[in-house]
């Protein structure tokens, strides 16, 4: 059995040959497309695909903040002794001899400004669902600790700040960007070192703005592997969803009076998602083509919690929008299965359908449950057991009655990637699917034999991978009560 972390979709997929269905879609002029150098949404939550005209920001012209031998070294909670601080790495190639890795061995300087809410505190209780019973609260937290302690063993000090690499040789992209924030964020008291590295991240955020869209609170896509201009100055949602949200807790968790203002950056951020990536019924879009939505987009937390910053009723418009979309999805184009697929088109019309085009990422899977999709059941399920949406709760059952029953309720048997009518497209196993499926389970007390033994299996089979280690670790976060709300 061979256990995948890695996301093997197609990120870099060009799409030119997929241009005269996009223009046909959207009636753009081929000059016009070309002209704006426009990109498109590629795999895994990239949000933009290599760049059409070949257009690129000199490195000159956007702000790099260097990583001195000076600067402070990024330790976790759980060790005393000092090591030497983390230095730039410039390498192009890079191997592990030639890696800064951030320590995981030290102590750091306390955070004069929190945290508020430490890791393994518990301080916002679920108000709905159910939680692992077959391991311990101190077990399951100290289970996540240790997974964070090799996954932030892998963080490198590149391109000004602080990046999780990508697979592809490339530094980094804006997806990781945000589950780095995410974690770094959360694990706040376990982690003294937490806010340092929740700091280094954002520079490389800002460091390069998505220049493509003039937006300068939105993060381009990714990030060369010399750390100039890797996605043709366009943004992907997804990633910029998740640095919002984390910036939100960031200020939840230290405060907005240090160095950065963290909640007029998530603001900044939010203001500007809203102008690009959303139309004015609520509904996503990726770059131009505005009738194409990627479902794991649809981030319920995140839009409730950017309707609780700035008070802002259209994020419940963007709330309503997206389980308008799930139901549609549920009972009309997956009765039996109630899959949901990585991409719609047609969602300016009654009828949007599973992107049989395959424009959402160049993948002729882009119609199916995949490696965008396997993201749903814990966005929703993070939802769930924090609001009690029932909303949520429907969705969310709906697709763990699937995988409980297609299994037998065995988390080794869920393959990696379905079509909407079940029959699987792998012969593999990955934690991007298994990790989101434990959080999954949490939403209804049917699920409890189900959800000990997705704990138990994850807890067997950690991800060491890009991708998989983020999803995984995120969603372990959820289930063993730790996630809140800003």
């Amino acid at each position: 059995m061979s256990w995948v972390s890695l996301s093997v979709c197609g990120r870099n997929a060009r799409l030119y040959k997929r241009m005269e269905l996009i223009l046909k879609l959207q009636k753009f002029s081929l000059a016009a497309l070309t002209l704006a150098g426009l990109t498109f949404l590629t795999a895994c939550g990239g949000g933009g695909g290599g760049d059409v005209s070949g257009a690129s920001v000199p490195d000159a012209t956007v702000a790099q903040v260097p990583v001195t031998s000076s600067s402070p070294s990024l330790q976790t909670g759980s060790s005393t002794a000092a090591t030497p601080s983390v230095k730039e790495v410039s390498s192009v190639n890079l191997s592990d001899a030639t890696v800064a890795r951030v320590p995981v061995t030290s102590s750091s300087p306390s955070v004069k400004d929190g945290p508020n809410y430490p890791f393994g505190s518990h301080l916002t209780p679920y108000v709905a669902g159910i939680k692992p019973t077959s391991a311990s609260q101190a077990s399951q937290d100290a289970l996540i600790r240790k997974q964070y302690d090799y996954w932030k063993s892998q963080i490198q000090a590149r391109c000004g700040g602080y990046i999780v690499a990508f697979y592809d040789g490339s530094a980094t992209v804006s997806e990781g960007a945000g589950y780095g924030m995410l974690l770094s964020v959360l694990m706040a008291g376990y982690d003294k070192g937490a806010k340092d590295l929740f700091d280094g991240l954002f520079k490389v955020v800002r460091s390069r703005p998505a220049y493509g869209l003039g937006e300068k609170a939105l993060m381009e896509w990714k990030i060369s592997g010399d750390c100039g201009s890797g996605g043709g100055g366009w943004n992907a949602m997804d990633g910029d969803l998740d640095i919002a949200m984390a910036l939100l807790m960031a200020h939840k968790q230290w405060g907005s009076a240090g160095t950065v203002d963290y909640r007029k950056e998530a603001i900044a951020t939010i203001e500007a998602m809203k102008r690009w990536n959303f139309s004015p019924d609520g509904t996503t879009r990726g770059g131009p083509v505005t009738h194409l939505s990627r479902t794991s987009d649809y981030m319920i937390t995140h839009f409730k919690a950017f309707k609780r910053a700035t008070n802002d009723p259209f994020w419940d418009k963007a709330t309503n929008r997206a389980f308008e979309l799930f139901d549609h999805i549920q009972n009309n184009l997956a009765p039996a299965t109630k899959l949901i697929p990585d991409f719609l088109i047609y969602t300016d019309s009654a009828y949007p359908q599973a992107d049989n085009l395959h424009i959402g990422d160049g993948s002729p899977n882009s119609d199916a449950y995949f490696w965008n999709g396997c993201r749903i059941p814990w966005r929703l399920a993070s939802d769930y057991v924090t609001s009690g949406d029932e909303r949520s709760k429907v969705v969310t059952s709906k697709l763990m009655d699937f995988f409980n029953n297609s299994t037998g309720g065995k988390p080794g048997q869920i393959q990696a990637g379905y079509k909407l009518d079940g029959t699987s497209l792998s012969s593999f196993q990955s934690t991007a699917f298994i990790g989101p499926a434990t959080a999954g389970a949490m939403v209804d007390a049917k699920f409890q034999p189900f959800l000990n033994s997705l704990w138990t299996f994850s807890s067997d089979n950690l991800a060491q991978g890009y991708y998989g280690t983020e999803l995984q670790l995120l969603s372990l976060i959820v289930a063993s009560g730790n996630w809140w709300n800003p």
